[in-house]
């Protein structure tokens, strides 16, 4: 306790090393909770809400413990902006020696097998020089986590041919293991005191052990999940089995690379392989070419489909047989075999028409692309179960865990039986700095009008913020039917989708007065500070698409059970959407500004009372002179 006073206390470390930095109750309280969880060797599940400190409030008692700790964020960039600035920032300032390490997935760094036969791969021309400065960037950095270089584009195809997966990595007996940039990063991991990873790592580690294939992590006194709403459906996304066309691509190529490398005599592996993708061409046309996620059995019970699958599944059968007899021949052709029969083994699960009752068959169809998922309708008992197996301390904390006060939802989606349970609200004066208007809308989001009364609403609200606007929707029609209405209004209009989301922020903090109408991704980990971004206008309640598959089985299944799936699964996941989409308008405590919230059943159903007891403290008005006087207000001050 004495030296957690000495680091956030008035006059301690923080405030003699962070220009700025303002001691604050709620976050010496947490760091207190965490390091007496970290010292007992037990559970908490802790909301912070914005502007508490958290980062830091888990970081110190962190380092201090002298426990060999795992901290998991939500996103790869919020890892490298822990490792990278706020790691070295306590470093200086609590004087204590700690090793610190990044580890992220195998996708992210650079392999140099790969990338050797990526360059021998016939290419448009465009990529032989991007992989021309890969091969000079390998030679200058440390590291090999490519989020270093600007040289890959995010959707770059690249990507896959120049980084390494668990089915082709050819571990110790790749000719390039001793610079291997994954195996130097895991050797780090292993030695560190602080390893910093995301939830994606975390849960591929978590899908390893519970499939007995080993596990990817060392071992670990004590895990710290920030961002840990975003688990269980991360959990959900690892812990089941799928089998993608581009899986099935890369082993038909891998496999013609590998024969004509070690087993050039072999020409029947091409020829199997050629068959494989014919016949995965023509299961992608017999699925149609609607873009779309819906049950499995769906699409088997069209004309054809159970056949293409049958046709497939035959085709890899025949070509793991050419690969068997090849395996010998080279570490390459072993693992394409391995490869080949694990693709079989899953793909017999798609070709059953029985429902199979713990997981959720159905298929992803994109515009190139197809994924069969078999997802696990509940997380709970793996999650537990993988718990009990690690007898650590945990720390699971988010800015948006509870629904009205309660952690119940959450805790059950992990299996989290037996937890402390803390909520340290926001410091920030919302009574003073934030306004909420709920304009009236005589229609419900259904109708054909609703649309334009929120382009109304928001040309409204915009003319007294003077843009500086965020628009968050709840599906792409709404955002471009609102961004069409607004093409002509008198200031930059930046949509979701017309640049990347770091492009598109940047470009709205520069110009001071955007508007940014986005989805999505646009709810949550986005942090504008000043008055660039006022105003956060919300457009529907944040309820998820019914027709997701998973969720549609989710809500039937706890139907059959006599459970209401409305009040147990679809309110509580929106109240922590809308908690995250609303936690983007105050991120300081100079900041300002008004929260709209349009959809008019927070006030005229039943369950809206719920949703209003989730949200901070803010004056409520329905009045839009309240809104202008806000602002002139503000300005005027």
């Amino acid at each position: 306790m004495q030296d957690l006073e000495h680091v956030f206390g008035q006059g301690g470390l923080l405030s003699q090393h962070i220009d700025g930095y303002a001691p604050r109750p709620q976050q010496f309280e947490m760091a207190t909770a965490i390091q007496q969880t970290l010292n007992n060797g037990t559970v908490l599940v802790a909301e912070a809400g914005t502007g508490t400190g958290k980062t830091y409030a888990y970081l110190a008692p962190a380092i201090l413990s002298g426990q060999k700790v795992f901290i998991s964020t939500g996103t790869k960039n919020l890892q490298d902006q822990l490792f990278n600035k706020d790691l070295p920032t306590l470093r200086k300032a609590l004087a204590t020696p700690f090793r610190a390490a990044l580890l992220k997935g195998r996708s992210n760094y650079l392999c140099h097998y790969r990338l050797e036969m990526a360059q021998g791969d016939p290419l448009q021309k465009p990529h032989y020089s991007t992989l021309q400065e890969l091969s000079e960037w390998s030679g200058k950095t440390r590291t090999g986590d490519l989020s270093e270089s600007d040289v890959l584009e995010d959707s770059s195809p690249l990507w896959s041919k120049v980084t390494s997966t668990i089915d082709n990595c050819l571990g110790q007996e790749c000719p390039n293991y001793s610079d291997c940039f994954i195996s130097e990063a895991r050797k780090k991991a292993q030695e560190a005191d602080v390893v910093v990873i995301n939830h994606h790592l975390l849960m591929s580690d978590m899908a390893l052990k519970a499939s007995g294939q080993g596990e990817v992590l060392p071992s670990a006194d004590a895990y710290i999940i920030d961002e840990a709403h975003q688990l269980p459906e991360i959990a959900t996304q690892f812990l089941g089995n799928r089998v993608s066309s581009h899986q099935i691509l890369e082993l038909c190529r891998d496999s013609i690379r590998e024969m004509e490398q070690d087993a050039a005599d072999m020409k029947g592996i091409r020829d199997h392989a050629d068959k494989t993708e014919s016949a995965l061409k023509a299961l992608r046309l017999s699925v149609g070419e609607t873009e779309q996620r819906i049950p499995w059995l769906n699409v088997l019970e069209k004309l054809g489909v159970k056949a293409k699958v049958t046709d497939l599944t035959d085709s890899l059968e025949n070509l793991a047989d050419q690969l068997e007899l090849a395996a010998e021949r080279g570490k390459g052709l072993e693992q394409c075999h391995s490869r080949c029969n694990e693709l079989i083994d899953t793909l017999a699960v798609f070709n059953q028409q029985q429902v199979n009752d713990d997981k959720v068959l159905w298929i992803d169809i994109r515009s190139s692309s197809l994924i069969l998922h078999a997802t696990p309708q509940e997380v709970s008992h793996y999650f537990q179960q993988w718990m009990d197996e690690k007898p650590t301390a945990w720390v699971f904390t988010s800015a948006t865990l509870t629904v009205a006060g309660k952690f119940n939802n959450f805790n059950n989606q992990l299996g989290i039986n037996e937890a402390d349970s803390k909520i340290w609200p926001s410091p920030f004066d919302y009574e003073r700095q934030s306004l909420l208007y709920m304009p009236r809308i005589p229609v419900e989001p259904m109708h054909d009008d609703y649309n334009t009364y929120i382009t109304e609403i928001a040309k409204d609200v915009i003319s007294h913020s003077k843009g500086r606007t965020f628009l968050l929707f709840t599906s792409y029609r709404a955002m471009h039917a609102v961004a069409e209405a607004l093409e002509d209004f008198d200031y930059p209009l930046l949509v979701q989708g017309s640049a990347s989301k770091s492009t598109l922020l940047e470009k709205f903090r520069n110009h001071g007065n955007a508007i940014l109408l986005g989805t999505n991704s646009f709810w949550e980990g986005v942090d504008v500070r000043g008055e660039a971004l006022s105003c956060v206008i919300i457009d529907k309640i944040p309820f998820a698409s019914p027709g997701d598959p998973v969720l549609q089985a989710r809500i039937d299944s706890l139907r059959e059970r006599g459970g209401n799936p409305f009040a147990s699964i679809q309110i509580p996941a929106a109240v922590i959407q809308l908690k995250q989409g609303i936690g983007r308008l105050i991120r300081d405590p100079q900041d300002y500004g008004v929260l709209v919230l349009c959809d008019p059943r927070f006030l005229t159903k039943p369950y809206g009372k719920l949703f209003l007891r989730s949200l901070p403290a803010m004056p409520i008005t329905q009045n839009s002179d309240d809104v202008e006087h806000f602002f002139a207000k503000r300005c005027s001050q």
